[in-house]
């Protein structure tokens, strides 16, 4: 198993440019002068690059998770709690705090109602009429948390009796998903929610990047497997599948609003597989060149901040004070990001190796960007 993984904070960084280029109306900007066509702007535009961190997400904490049940024998959900506490709630919980602050000093900026969403974690079930834009993307992260309050365990249970069990388990809730989604859909629900946010249908983007860990990390068939996903042709079928709203054309609302995402996250694991074991590659290298990785690194500060400087789209409601006007709000977040990560987030991303396996903490500081800290006399 590596202990450096090359191109994901590229893969990261392309994500959450694709992001902030939606906030900002760019992508809609160049659709509506004709630069793009609806089908283009599907492979480049936010929700993409959501998809991208959730299958990222799924893939690396899997692999982590293998190192350390494979250097331990068990895995640490206390352990992974901390960890997974470290990373997210001092940055979540300053952002909650500073748009709090805004609301109290400030007008239209978001609603009690919309705090609580946000503050319990649970955003991706707002309903539509209490959603404001400067918490919208917080669902994101509620939806990896709900996962991942479940997944450790369910990894525990099965991982060491029946790879082939978790596998399957994994594959139900991937096929299962679209269809509940299908249900929920006909059941009258999208008119009151974003039904498609809601953590047992967006998760299953999660649990692509985890079933894919597995498979490349399966004892018996792992090196046949990454055979096969160091193939050049895996990396062409990652390009098929992530681009299929360009040559898939289908009147049927469940292909182009389920279908043609599933295949989509489906071409985004491929890539992540593909990067992961063609790490010498010229293109994972190309993902490895300095901006590309900096970017990726302060990836989770930018998400953040994105949020609170340009809200979820450039339009301002009447008599907002804030956000303020997208060029100003891009402006600070190209100050803040960086100098948050640096100054607030690193301190608490160095007290995660204090609650990880050696190997596990390698990997984690060099997937995240983290330099790697001096060992203390004894260790």
């Amino acid at each position: 198993m590596l202990n450096k993984i090359s191109g994901f904070d590229g893969i990261r960084a392309l994500a959450v440019i694709a992001v902030v280029l939606t906030h900002l109306h760019v992508f809609e900007a160049a659709r509506e002068a004709g630069w793009l066509n609806a089908q283009a702007l599907k492979m480049i535009d936010g929700a993409a690059g959501v998809q991208a961190f959730f299958v990222l997400s799924g893939f690396l904490i899997t692999t982590l998770l293998i190192r350390e049940y494979e250097e331990t024998g068990t895995i640490s959900i206390f352990a992974f709690v901390i960890r997974r506490t470290l990373r997210i709630f001092p940055l979540y919980i300053a952002f909650l705090l500073a748009i709090t602050v805004l609301h109290v000093f400030g007008r239209s900026v978001t609603t009690w109602d919309s705090l609580l969403y946000a503050y319990l974690y649970a955003y991706n079930f707002i309903p539509i009429d209490t959603y404001t834009p400067v918490l919208g993307h917080t669902w994101s992260l509620a939806v990896e948390e709900h996962f991942y309050l479940l997944w450790p365990a369910v990894f525990l249970l099965l991982f060491a009796r029946s790879r082939g069990i978790l596998s399957l388990t994994l594959v139900a809730f991937i096929i299962g998903a679209p269809f509940l989604h299908l249900l929920i859909i006909k059941s009258g629900f999208a008119a009151d929610y974003f039904v498609e946010r809601w953590s047992f249908i967006a998760g299953s983007a999660i649990a692509v990047g985890c079933l894919f860990s597995i498979l490349l990390h399966n004892n018996r068939a792992a090196d046949k497997l990454q055979n096969f996903a160091s193939k050049p042709l895996t990396l062409v079928t990652a390009i098929i599948l992530f681009s299929n709203s360009i040559y898939l054309a289908s009147d049927s609302w469940f292909f182009q609003n389920i279908l043609s995402n599933q295949l989509r996250i489906l071409g985004l694991a491929l890539f992540v597989a593909w990067t992961y074991t063609n790490q010498s590659s010229r293109l994972t290298q190309l993902l490895e060149t300095r901006p590309l990785k900096h970017i990726g690194a302060i990836s989770y500060g930018i998400y953040m901040y994105q949020g609170f400087f340009l809200a979820t789209g450039p339009h301002r409601a009447p008599h907002a004070t804030w956000p303020p006007p997208p060029e100003l709000g891009l402006l600070c977040l190209l100050v803040i990001a960086p100098a948050s990560y640096h100054f607030f987030e690193k301190p608490f991303l160095r007290l995660k190796h204090r609650y990880s396996s050696p190997g596990r903490a390698a990997l984690e500081r060099t997937s995240a960007g983290v330099p790697k800290l001096p060992a203390r006399a004894g260790e």
